[in-house]
């Protein structure tokens, strides 16, 4: 395996090297995204058409921005490249290819596929379950629970055979339903997002559809595979297996999808998974310098990480030279941490003078400490937004809440 250190005066000798399987891994702030926009404007300026470029977000946002960003460098609407999510991606090519004639399936949204569960459940035997599940088969809760574990499954390409191989006698029950409810989406022509991608490999690895398929990307650019999951890998060694050109750009640090089967591995085993046309294992770019983080946090975090040890992890990056700095602190409980951020606040704003609209609060779960820390600083009168603080409950709002209510009961 090839590895290259990519200093920012090598940015555009590397973005030309266009052929053949690559990753480009490096820490937060050093451009993987950019790297993919640039790759895919030169390309384009070097005669490709943009139809014959895929390039794959994961997420709906992620797709749209790098698509704007194409088309800013351009400084023009390029509407024929293929920006996009894999999920819409694999619909596209189920509604081409995936049906013999008749209507493509209609894939099915979260809640109507947890109502779908629901339904399946209720008509249950339910001496059929272990008693442990037995008084739970009519709860909406049960129902989001087994939705869950047939989309992981779905991810890991696990079928109701394997499940029943498990042979845990806690999951009786379990591998029966994965039938019926395979058999019922078919006969109802619906398709879950768990399946998606599933049938779109299979389609893609047909030895007839496969090929129609992939032959019309000569390139594609995948962003943030560190959040991929293995049938996400399969979905993209087929789509590219025609011309091989591939880009994908990851850091398994910046990975945050595991509980939706994110498999980390996939960074460290893409070198070996994708192969160029000779059998050469994929080159490895490593971006060495973030344009954004500061190199406190970064030599803070490496601090916390750096026995994780990750797989296809980039190393050390040179960071952006700031004055500030990174203090940690440990707290036991809750209200001892929530405290101590108000009574920094609030010396902040006093000795330093920090207005208080320049000073940021981030936390790891909203749920259980923002009211915590929203009492703290309403004891020292610290004003503050709740980004979880509804819109009705504004005393502006609310006022025209109650005449409403009033008038209408």
């Amino acid at each position: 395996m090839a590895t290259i250190d990519v200093h920012p005066e090598r940015w555009d000798e590397v973005i030309a090297e266009t052929e053949g399987p690559q990753i480009v891994v490096g820490g937060p702030g050093t451009g993987k995204t950019e790297f993919l926009v640039r790759r895919a404007v030169h390309l384009i300026d070097q005669g490709t058409e943009p139809a014959a470029i895929a390039v794959l977000g994961f997420s709906r946002r992620g797709a749209a921005e790098i698509r704007s960003r194409i088309e800013a460098r351009l400084g023009q609407t390029t509407a024929a490249v293929a920006a996009s999510t894999y999920h819409s991606l694999a619909m596209r090519i189920i509604e081409s290819f995936g049906h013999s004639g008749g209507e493509p399936p209609a894939l099915l949204t979260a809640p109507e596929q947890v109502a779908f569960v629901a339904d399946l459940l209720a008509a249950e035997d339910p001496t059929n379950w272990s008693a442990l599940y037995q008084p739970l088969l009519h709860t909406s809760r049960f129902a989001q629970e087994v939705t869950d574990f047939l989309l992981r499954c779905a991810e890991q390409r696990i079928g109701p055979d394997e499940v029943a191989g498990f042979q845990r006698d806690d999951w009786r029950g379990l591998s029966g339903f994965f039938a019926k409810y395979v058999a019922s989406l078919e006969a109802a022509g619906r398709l879950d997002y768990g399946s998606l991608i599933v049938q779109a490999v299979e389609l893609l690895e047909d030895d007839e559809i496969g090929p129609a398929v992939s032959s019309q990307f000569q390139y594609v650019l995948a962003d943030e595979y560190q959040d991929t999951s293995r049938v996400q890998a399969r979905f993209l060694q087929s789509l590219a297996k025609h011309h091989r050109h591939l880009t994908a750009a990851a850091d398994p640090y910046q990975s945050v999808y595991s509980f939706r089967g994110t498999d980390l591995a996939n960074v460290g085993r893409f070198p070996d998974e994708f192969r160029d046309s000779g059998g050469r294992p994929a080159r490895r770019f490593v971006l060495t310098t973030s344009f954004r983080v500061p190199g406190e946090i970064l030599r803070s975090a490496e601090a916390l990480t750096h026995k994780l040890d990750l797989p296809g992890a980039a190393g050390p990056v040179i960071g952006v030279e700031s004055a500030g700095r990174v203090d940690a602190h440990r707290f036991d409980q809750a209200t001892e941490e929530a405290e101590w951020i108000a009574r920094e606040i609030e010396r902040t704003h006093i000795v330093e003078g920090t207005p208080y609209e320049n000073i940021a609060v981030f936390v790891r779960t909203k749920k259980r400490f923002m009211s915590e820390l929203s009492r703290a600083l309403e004891r020292r009168g610290i004003p503050h937004n709740r980004p979880d603080s509804r819109l009705v409950d504004h005393p502006a709002v609310r006022i025209l809440f109650d005449l409403v209510t009033a008038a209408t009961t």
